[in-house]
């Protein structure tokens, strides 16, 4: 029979015998083990103790400190960075036919306007940004102005009536104290507004291709790094690399699965928005194929790298979450990229995910071919060719 770590202690109170026997005697006592005083607390308070215990399995588990605590943390800074101030801004070109002094104060002043996005340009390219749902509104400043009374061409976007209203007024405000501040004599032009039939694209048209994205980056994401980790979990990739079947044969089965069922996600959610919210599609259906292969690779070379090193499913849902989250709402997705700060756009421009979504946005809306979203595609295969490298170097076929 095992012995117990009793503890011996003295007692000076022992036998009779003992005693007369001027013996010290020792009794054998297990009240400060601490095993037994775990069991002792336990029995005369068992929530304290049952709610240490589920505390420290609650920190255990990875993918729920993530959802529970640091999920909504992000999405609060998130929102807060792209539309913190909750103003409304508005996309207005102006085309400077005039170069002169009065211009030049008009310019200045709209720079200083926080809610104005300024973008100047020639006519025509001011004009096709303006017919493609870019531009709220065009300003032409004529060459005459400053020398007297003269009507300034404003054309605004008829499919966007609350953005054209709200440049329209800050223009015609702007120019009003520009003029003023000129000639110190009461404006001497005005705006003639002329209104001009866009595309008319609707919020829905923006999110399809955004939400095309981010599907393959999810399926490439949580789908590859889930699956391995399982795998390896498991010991199935052990046991394959011992039977006559070749490892290479069964990744590539997996990759064709995967850019099959992103192949899919882009025809349901195209037909969906298509019956369902009359989305704008004009693309070419081969090059969107093209560009989501690519996007699809990328993103599951990175779910390869994180199977590589996460040990576990909880660890593979913390790591997926933490990469694909920020980009979810930074990559324009959901929103323009001009809603976010100025500091953040240089970051967010270069993300992955804003990549594809611009280029299956150009595609599907504008109708581009590859040549002309080639500043997209060098991006992504920049990307593609890190994902590949951290993947070859860190992808390992047992549980690290």
């Amino acid at each position: 029979m095992r012995r117990r770590p009793w503890l011996a202690i003295y007692s000076p109170r022992g036998s009779a015998a003992a005693r007369s026997s001027g013996r010290r005697t020792w009794k054998m006592s297990s009240s400060t083990s601490p095993a037994t005083s775990y069991a002792r607390d336990s029995v005369r308070n068992p929530l304290l103790a049952l709610t240490i215990t589920a505390f420290k399995m609650y920190l255990r588990n990875r993918q729920v400190i993530f959802f529970n605590l640091f999920f909504p943390v992000m999405i609060v800074v998130i929102f807060g960075l792209i539309n913190g101030n909750g103003n409304v801004s508005v996309s207005m070109g102006v085309v400077d036919n005039a170069h002169n002094q009065v211009s030049q104060i008009v310019l200045t002043q709209l720079r200083q306007i926080k809610a104005v996005r300024l973008n100047t340009g020639s006519l025509d390219t001011e004009r096709a940004a303006l017919e493609k749902g870019e531009r709220d509104v065009v300003v032409v400043l004529p060459a005459s102005l400053g020398q007297g009374p003269v009507a300034l061409p404003a054309f605004y976007n008829a499919g966007k009536p609350q953005e054209s209203s709200a440049a329209l007024a800050i223009m015609s405000r702007f120019v009003d104290e520009a003029s003023f501040q000129y000639a110190h004599i009461q404006p001497s032009f005005t705006l003639d507004a002329q209104p001009v039939n866009s595309r008319n694209l609707s919020y829905i048209d923006f999110l399809v291709p955004g939400v095309i994205a981010m599907s393959i980056m999810q399926t490439g994401l949580f789908s590859v790094a889930f699956s391995f980790v399982a795998y390896k979990q498991q010991g199935i990739l052990r046991r394959l690399m011992a039977t006559p079947m070749r490892v290479p044969d069964f990744l590539m089965s997996r990759i064709v699965t995967y850019l099959v069922m992103a192949v899919v996600q882009m025809a349901i959610l195209i037909v969906l928005g298509l019956l369902l919210y009359h989305l704008h599609f004009v693309g070419n259906i081969a090059y969107l194929i093209i560009v989501g292969f690519i996007g699809a690779a990328i993103f599951m070379a990175v779910g390869f790298t994180i199977s590589g090193f996460a040990r576990d499913e909880g660890a593979v849902a913390a790591i997926a979450n933490l990469i694909s989250f920020p980009m979810m709402f930074l990559s324009g997705v959901f929103f323009s990229l001009s809603n976010e700060p100025g500091w953040l756009q240089p970051i967010t421009k270069v993300l992955p995910l804003t990549f594809l979504a611009n280029a299956l946005r150009s595609i599907s809306l504008d109708g581009a071919s590859l040549w002309a979203v080639r500043g997209e595609l060098l991006g992504l295969a920049v990307w593609l060719v890190i994902a590949l490298v951290l993947a070859t170097r860190l992808f390992k076929w047992e549980v690290a």
